[in-house]
């Protein structure tokens, strides 16, 4: 019983010895001040203090937080690569603090902002004494600090980069669908799949409304259809971008729609295409494809003739057939189709 509590008593002293600052200006004390204040807000949170109160406690132990532990990773020299990581680290535990309490789509400000605080980080100590004075560092520390702000910049406009590029990608799916191979910043690992353009959907919504108005119609209506070419085209286009504002996607604007049909024997065939006008790989741009077979076709023999409507036996249907693939063409349809 004796030694259980020595040794209780020597583990408390060594646990004891452990916590304890070794001085009072060292890097435990802040990190201990960073959680007392923590302790402190959450107390006046409890006790409905003033959001002033519990914001000011707040912010105090963000401070002294990222003060301790940038101090403690420079004081046991922690290096990535030979680089010093504590300002680094500090910059990253500040800039969660101010734009964490965003809510939202925080983590875009924070990043671009990183290489920056970081940077503010390293300058402050060297040009701003502990009385707040300005002091003017020694040459080559000015020549380090302009060439850290210098990376800290280029780090930043990578950041931001990214996120255009991310923002682009998101408003307008069918860039990534394009050919990247001439692109230095964007890479599609071998074997990635691509994403199939909007003109995909669009192309597929103008089957449907072409099947609406004209298959499976009397062939003289159809071919009276045909006749108001310029005005179909323009109802077609009016349909499929209302359907697809459903969506809401930014790029369907720069999405147009036109079909041309070409006589084919006693038919045609309707070439349908959904032409992209905004930035792509090839300068004369593209454009996807969809063929479509309008044929005539005599039913008389699939009826009882004796119980079939007056003329049905006599009248040609329209019957319209799609291919499912949909090619992407180089160029502009006007350009390489003969006029129908």
């Amino acid at each position: 019983m004796v030694g259980f509590f020595g040794f209780l008593r020597q583990t408390l002293v060594e646990l004891w010895q452990a916590v304890l600052p070794p001085r009072y200006f060292s890097w435990q004390t802040v990190i201990y001040m960073s959680l007392f204040s923590w302790l402190m807000s959450l107390l006046a949170r409890l006790l409905a203090a003033t959001p002033f109160t519990v914001g000011l406690l707040a912010t105090i132990s963000w401070i002294c937080l990222a003060l301790g532990v940038g101090w403690a990773l420079e004081a046991n020299k922690v290096r990535f690569f030979g680089i010093p990581v504590a300002p680094w680290v500090s910059g990253a535990i500040i800039c969660i603090f101010l734009f964490g309490s965003w809510g939202g789509r925080w983590l875009q400000p924070a990043l671009v902002s990183w290489p920056l605080v970081s940077f503010a980080v390293i300058a402050v100590p060297s040009l701003l004494s502990w009385d707040f004075d300005l002091k003017t560092p020694p040459p080559m520390v000015r020549q380090q600090l302009a060439l850290l702000f210098c990376l800290s910049l280029l780090f930043s406009s990578w950041f931001q980069f990214y996120f255009r590029i991310q923002s682009w990608v998101r408003d307008y799916p069918s860039l990534v669908a394009d050919s990247v191979d001439n692109s230095a910043f964007v890479y599609r690992f071998p074997g990635q799949e691509v994403a199939l353009p909007a003109g995909v959907t669009h192309l597929t919504i103008a089957e449907e409304v072409l099947r609406e108005q004209i298959d499976n119609k009397p062939w003289p209506s159809v071919e009276r259809w045909l006749l108001n070419l310029e005005g179909q085209r323009q109802a077609l286009q009016r349909r499929v971008q209302s359907q697809m504002g459903r969506g809401a996607s930014l790029e369907n604007s720069l999405w147009r729609l036109d079909f041309q049909p070409l006589s084919n024997a006693d038919g045609y065939t309707l070439k349908l295409w959904a032409i992209w006008s905004g930035p792509a790989a090839n300068q004369n741009g593209y454009y996807l494809e969809k063929t479509c077979l309008l044929m005539p076709v005599n039913r008389g023999g699939l009826v009882d003739t004796e119980n079939a409507t007056p003329g049905y036996t006599n009248t040609q249907w329209s019957t319209l057939t799609c291919d499912l693939q949909t090619p992407r063409q180089a160029g502009h349809p006007r350009g390489t189709q003969q006029q129908g």
